[in-house]
């Protein structure tokens, strides 16, 4: 029960969709005042399911006999001036189900992000990590990743 990786089409919207509303679930429980919750899963399937035939970002599904069991969604920039990047692309999003994680399906849909950034004329692939996501850090760095930024957030909340 080998995964495999595609490209995902506008078919695969509600799958992708539940699977997008659970990480952001997972980043709001990390920290909410950072993570908003800015979509249901109505948003999210519009959301990706726009990007299916983007020349510049991938939605990619990684499945195990024949369910999707979880998704990478990737976006290509030319050029980036406030992050001074050229040429890169960034892993937005990666989601697995835990019951697949153990599959190599994090290391295929990684494989499979990099192909993409390649074939958008990326000489880079740039992600963000929740800081309190230390398992995915760990993964990442396993696959080469580096750190290169530091996020920081003041909080501006007005407190009584």
């Amino acid at each position: 029960m080998a995964a495999t990786v595609r490209r995902a089409t506008e078919l695969d919207g509600p799958r992708v969709a539940e699977l997008a509303v659970r990480l952001a679930r997972q980043h709001e429980d990390y920290d909410a005042r950072r993570f908003a919750r800015l979509y249901e899963a109505r948003d999210a399937e519009w959301y990706y399911g726009s990007r299916s035939e983007s020349t510049d970002e991938a939605v990619l599904v990684a499945e195990i006999d024949n369910e999707i069991v979880g998704f990478a969604y990737i976006q290509y920039e030319a050029k980036n001036y406030p992050a001074l990047l050229e040429n890169a692309a960034w892993l937005h999003d990666i989601y697995i189900e835990e019951s697949s994680r153990t599959a190599g399906t994090g290391r295929l849909l990684i494989e499979k992000s990099i192909e993409a950034a390649r074939e958008f004329g990326a000489d880079k692939l740039m992600l963000s990590v929740a800081a309190k996501n230390s398992a995915a850090r760990a993964f990442f760095e396993r696959r080469g990743f580096r750190e290169t930024m530091i996020e920081m957030m003041l909080d501006l909340e007005v407190k009584d």
